[in-house]
């Protein structure tokens, strides 16, 4: 009997010991990963101020002071060629070595979309051809410009058509109100009455495809005659592949792709393809060494190809040729963890970019 106990006591002390064994394995993990998961933010975080360091230096390169353009270093183009004038000589943005991991950052320019907010509230107009060449009916464009015009306007007034305000959402479960205020983020549009999931998202991952810029060839290479009004580009985008909810408010003539500079032109795809056409150089390839630019505002005629008008400066006071906002996109791995962390930054100037939002997505 006295054996039986010494056995059972032998056998709950094991029990005991590792059930403690494991409790300490499973906390010591928890704590690495935690400490881990500490560190990767770190990092993401200094990848942002490199990023900082990579726009204020390409401010004060000799002759790109005046644009912000897809060959240069920031925007993943091939930079200068002039290895002695060259300040980004040996640098990647690629796995960079950080401590007992890396680091991959990219920059993309906000600029390089509509400004949903600017657009809804100065230009319903073009509000309406761009949700029609999104996938919306002629009618409903009408109704869902007036909702987007309500969710940022600072008043509780519907407007005509299909305008939405606070008592249309409340209807809702859960019950919402609308914001009375400009969008911060773009998602918010599919809380708008009429913006549908397909309407924002587009048919995502399908390419323009054929020639630069959407335009089509025939079989010996040769250019499809141009299409008017975005016969080219209609629903092939959604309204995410278009605006921007945070930027200056104009468009960055030499970043904007080709279904946006489509919309920003008024659906005309001739000024369109030949902006695009005229910025890549002769190579047709945007982001190369032979990349043509329009260098400052009295350029943004050549690329669209309409003469200037006298004295009042650029045809469309939409464009202009720098960014300001940029949204940050930096890869960290560390180990077997692999995190991205996503920073909107406005750069006020070469001293000043303060970060506007930070997130891990």
């Amino acid at each position: 009997m006295a054996l039986l106990i010494v056995m059972l006591l032998i056998f709950a002390m094991a029990v005991i010991v590792t059930a403690f064994a494991y409790t300490m394995k499973v906390e010591g993990r928890l704590a690495t990963r935690t400490q881990s998961e500490s560190e990767t933010e770190w990092m993401g975080r200094s990848g942002i101020e490199m990023a900082k360091w990579v726009l204020s230096l390409s401010r004060q390169i000799p002759g790109e002071q005046t644009y912000d353009g897809l060959n240069q270093f920031w925007a993943g183009g091939q930079g200068m060629t002039n290895v002695a004038d060259n300040p980004f000589e040996g640098v990647s943005l690629k796995d960079v070595p950080l401590g007992d991991g890396t680091i991959s950052i990219e920059i993309h320019d906000a600029e390089r979309h509509l400004n949903i907010n600017s657009i809804a509230t100065r230009n319903p107009q073009l509000l309406e051809l761009i949700l029609q060449l999104c996938g919306a009916g002629a009618s409903d464009s009408f109704d869902i410009s007036a909702a987007i015009r309500d969710w940022i306007d600072p008043n509780d007034d519907p407007a005509m058509g299909g305008g939405a305000e606070s008592d249309f959402y409340r209807r809702f479960d859960p019950p919402y109100i609308a914001k009375n205020g400009p969008i911060d983020d773009l998602s918010e549009l599919l809380k708008v009455r009429g913006v549908s999931p397909q309407l924002y998202w587009g048919p995502r991952g399908l390419g323009m495809g054929g020639a630069p810029g959407g335009a089509s060839v025939d079989s010996a290479g040769r250019r499809v005659s141009a299409t008017f009004l975005g016969q080219g580009v209609a629903g092939t985008v959604g309204l995410v592949d278009v605006f921007s909810a945070v930027s200056s408010g104009q468009l960055n003539i030499n970043t904007a792709p080709y279904p946006v500079l489509v919309m920003a032109c008024g659906g005309d795809e001739n000024i369109a393809r030949n902006i695009l056409e005229q910025r890549a150089g002769p190579d047709g390839v945007d982001g190369t060494y032979d990349d043509m630019p329009a260098r400052g505002p009295q350029d943004i005629a050549r690329l669209q190809g309409v003469p200037a008008l006298p004295n009042q400066g650029t045809p469309l006071a939409v464009f202009t040729t720098v960014s300001s906002t940029f949204e940050v996109r930096v890869d960290v791995r560390l180990g077997a963890l692999s995190r991205r962390y996503v920073a909107v930054l406005r750069r006020s100037s070469l001293r000043e970019m303060p970060v506007l939002t930070f997130r891990r997505e």
